[in-house]
């Protein structure tokens, strides 16, 4: 997308007066498009470049799951570790680990029998989706809820044991902000309300014609994993024969009738979405069958059919929401409105005009995360130093989609999976400056970064011993990393613990350490791109990640696991 730019170098020192400084400060005199020399041993700026320039360029389309381009991005791990000589530990002697993703079609025979009533009919009455293997309602009673996201008046799990709860969904234009409501007190009471529903439906006032049709002809992947409850959406209608009245006229405990339901998908297999997976073997004959992990994610959120203005995404983004698309939907003042237009005029003149921009190339999520393991992989491998426990290297598919890879590693291991002593989980670690809003506190409050800048989540969740052992190779190694541990707060709202892959690692009693320099206003945006990264700082990360890796090899014990385990089928709550 860029071919009609050349490579000439943007000179932020000419941006100073004209931008914020959190822009200003984001590239210091980096080049659109770079290919670098080759690789060395050690853990470079300069290699971290050259690796990550070639990773999130625009031919890689954004590296969605479900595409031949992350495909593409796979295929380029797969070589770097085949030159390093690391050992296949994928399918049938292969690097790749392929996931079940599978395009899928609600069969239009599907149907829901209501009790001493009809029989209600897909596209007519209802639609329903379903990202796993669908479980049936078997003569199951609805009860209305009220309205979807309303935490004022929830109902209690007791009213909803074994019911069908039925939701009137938000309407357009009803002031609804989810961004806001997800980081409310009351959301928390409303998400536990939601664990214990063994079923919900939502009732909307018809069945849209193009989602009948994409669901007839679907275009997405779906992972076929695990049980889920198929999500179910009726019209007004329809749910007014489940109760025999209007909703409007409910209260919201009111009882309807029963209901049964027959609901199925047509699947076709499609080999899109793999993990890639090679070990490094121990050089201890007797702790050679332990694995300390380390791993990434290889893939991102894709393109948009229709361009925007790169610098003015850039602007609007660290002006008005600079958490990026983790912030609330909030709509920009007439003065930033006013600041985001100078600012977008000061870049058009330094490059030369607007820069129409459609990829989502996910530089910092999570091209830093997975050249990182590269370049760690490639110092344990040639470097002098031999870990003496095996590192098992994963390079996670569908992190983007919910966690799919690392899902599928952990339920289908490829090694023992009790012999996995730790891993290493590495998510987002190019950013962290002191323009870059990190996340919030628990209290709401933004978070900043700063020199030495990173955040450590779930280092003593399952062991105490692995969260000291980070610290004190932060000491011994002099790297002067500033550890910030408030996003790993219990309850806290952005729920961070549990939303990289990490965690599928955890759930099994796997002690995790989650590494980041956390979020920033281009965080799922289409100006996540190679020269807004701070290499020497990734370099830095790398380095402490190798050292507590050669650490955890060496270790003549495992790293004890002193707290609970979580139930590795429940549902994760930081």
């Amino acid at each position: 997308m860029f071919s009609f730019i050349s490579s000439r170098r943007v000179r932020l020192a000419a941006l100073a007066v004209a931008v914020p400084g959190a822009l200003a400060a984001q590239s210091k005199d980096l080049p659109l498009k770079y290919v670098g020399p080759p690789t060395r041993t050690e853990i470079t700026a300069g290699d971290l470049m050259t690796r990550l320039y070639k990773f999130a360029d625009d031919s890689m389309m954004g590296r969605a799951v479900g595409t031949e381009y992350n495909n593409k991005g796979t295929a380029y791990i797969e070589s770097e570790v085949r030159k390093l000589g690391l050992v296949p530990a994928g399918d049938n002697g292969t690097y790749f680990q392929n996931l079940p993703l599978f395009l899928r079609a609600v069969d239009t025979t599907s149907t829901i029998t209501v009790e001493g009533g009809p029989t209600l009919k897909l596209g007519t009455d209802f639609l329903a989706t379903a990202s796993g293997r669908p479980r049936q309602v078997s003569h199951m009673q609805v009860i209305y809820g009220g309205m979807l996201y309303d935490t004022t008046n929830v109902l209690t799990a007791e009213q909803a044991k074994g019911k069908i709860v039925v939701f009137t969904p938000f309407m357009p234009g009803s002031g609804f902000n989810q961004g806001a409501l997800l980081a409310s007190a009351g959301f928390k009471g409303f998400q536990k309300f939601m664990s214990d529903v063994t079923y919900w439906i939502a009732a909307g006032e018809s069945i849209p014609p193009n989602t009948l049709r994409g669901l007839l002809n679907p275009t997405n992947v779906s992972f076929i994993n695990v049980d889920v409850n198929a999500a179910v959406q009726v019209t007004s209608k329809t749910a007014e024969v489940l109760f025999g009245a209007p909703l409007a006229g409910l209260a919201k405990g009111a009882l309807g009738k029963t209901v049964s339901s027959d609901i199925r998908f047509v699947d076709t297999p499609k080999q899109v979405g793999r993990n890639v997976v090679a070990i490094l073997p121990g050089s201890d004959p007797k702790l050679k069958g332990e694995y300390v992990a380390i791993g990434a994610h290889n893939d991102h959120i894709g393109f948009n059919q229709r361009p925007a203005d790169h610098d003015s995404v850039k602007a609007f983004m660290a002006l008005v929401r600079p958490q990026g698309a983790d912030n609330a939907l909030t709509q920009a003042t007439a003065e930033q409105v006013a600041q985001v237009k100078k600012t977008t005029d000061s870049l058009h003149v330094v490059h030369g005009g607007a820069r129409p921009d459609s990829i989502y190339n996910g530089a910092d999520d999570d091209g830093t995360g997975t050249v990182s393991v590269l370049e760690i992989a490639e110092l344990l491998t040639k470097g002098k130093v031999k870990p003496k426990r095996s590192i098992i290297f994963v390079w996670h598919a569908g992190e983007e989609r919910g966690l799919w890879g690392s899902q599928y590693f952990t339920d289908h291991p490829t090694v023992p999976r009790d012999s996995i002593v730790a891993q290493l989980n590495i998510d987002m670690v190019g950013r962290g400056r002191s323009g870059d809003a990190t996340g919030e506190d628990k209290a709401g409050g933004l978070i900043y970064g700063g020199p030495g800048y990173l955040q450590l989540v779930g280092s003593r969740r399952l062991s105490t011993e692995l969260g000291d052992l980070i610290e004190t190779v932060n000491t011994e190694k002099k790297l002067g990393f500033k550890f910030d541990y408030r996003m790993d707060a219990d309850g806290h709202p952005q729920n961070i613990y549990c939303r990289s892959d990490h965690y599928e690692y955890a759930r099994y009693g796997i002690p995790i350490v989650f590494m980041t320099t956390g979020g920033h206003a281009d965080y799922h945006q289409v100006t996540d791109e190679p020269q807004y990264i701070d290499y020497d700082h990734m370099a830095q990360v790398g380095t402490l990640i190798y050292e507590s890796a050669l650490k955890l090899a060496a270790l003549d014990h495992r790293p004890l696991v002193d707290k609970p385990k979580p139930d590795p089928h429940g549902v994760c709550v930081q």
